[in-house]
């Protein structure tokens, strides 16, 4: 079972910026600087030192890549950041700026593979399972301004499908009052072997899954849209939401898997979160 997602944090807490006001004549005025508002959050490119979004939440995702059918599963809200540098989250992975300048950021990430269990493919019996493995890689981000990313990012997976991914996804973030709302898109590549591995089905599995065999190749895998939404509410806590959807393309799109009575082109995961802040040096 592969958790989906694009590029887009569920626990993303809201905030707003309110400018200072000018120093006294005749020294020039300052540059504007974030506020603290009500609720003890700030907005800002990033936090002061660690930062620290946790609390319960829910997932609903596919059974498997292609299936029709979702899967429920309790998920924490997890979001870990340290200053500009480190990041980690169940969504986006563990990733450290090494590059670090006013526009551009790369560097290093580590993402989980959650694989596909024989649970979750048990109506084709003896379709392969797949391990857990991490996807290794990198990212290379362009913000042309802090509301706006693009980025494409780089993973190989060590273990489980064995194969390489690439991303190239756009996402905007907008401040509307208590609320952030955040949208943007992705297209993914995937290689033979990732494909192979998902959607790809040998002469043996074919012969006790009832499915056609099939090899696939590598291309475009994907191409998916996703939303989010963060509400601040009393003190540190928040509330957030997320959907996405996501159509699979070419090879994928044409998988007996895909295209069978439990199978669909069409991926949606949708979550929820409640989430407590926490900030120190």
């Amino acid at each position: 079972m592969r958790i989906i997602i694009a590029a887009i944090s569920l626990s993303l807490a809201s905030a707003a910026t309110a400018q200072t006001a000018p120093a006294p004549e005749p020294a020039p005025a300052p540059t504007p600087a974030p506020a603290r508002p009500a609720g003890g959050f700030s907005f800002s490119p990033y936090p002061p030192g660690w930062q620290i979004d946790v609390g319960p939440g829910l997932l609903a995702v596919p059974q498997f890549p292609g299936s029709s059918g979702l899967r429920v599963l309790p998920i924490p809200a997890l979001d870990i950041r340290y200053k500009n540098q480190f990041f980690a989250s169940v969504q986006q992975g563990i990733g450290y700026n090494l590059v670090n300048e006013r526009h551009l950021r790369a560097g290093p990430i580590l993402r989980p593979e959650f694989g596909r269990t024989s649970r979750d493919i048990a109506r084709f019996p003896g379709l392969r399972r797949i391990s857990f493995a991490p996807e290794v890689g990198g990212f290379i981000a362009w913000q042309p301004n802090f509301f706006t990313t693009v980025q494409v990012e780089v993973r190989q997976a060590i273990g489980g499908h064995e194969g390489l991914i690439a991303d190239l996804s756009l996402r905007r973030v907008k401040l509307i009052g208590k609320w952030t709302i955040g949208y943007g898109g992705r297209l993914r590549f995937a290689d033979q072997r990732y494909n192979r591995r998902y959607f790809g089905v040998t002469p043996a599995e074919a012969a006790t899954s009832g499915l056609a065999a099939y090899a696939p190749g590598g291309n475009l895998n994907d191409i998916g849209v996703s939303a989010f939404v963060s509400r601040r509410l009393g003190g540190k806590w928040s509330a957030n939401g997320f959907v996405s959807y996501s159509r699979l393309l070419l090879d994928a799109a044409d998988s007996p898997i895909t295209r069978s009575r439990f199978g669909s082109a069409n991926q949606v995961t949708l979550g929820a979160t409640l989430s407590y802040r926490f900030r120190f040096q």
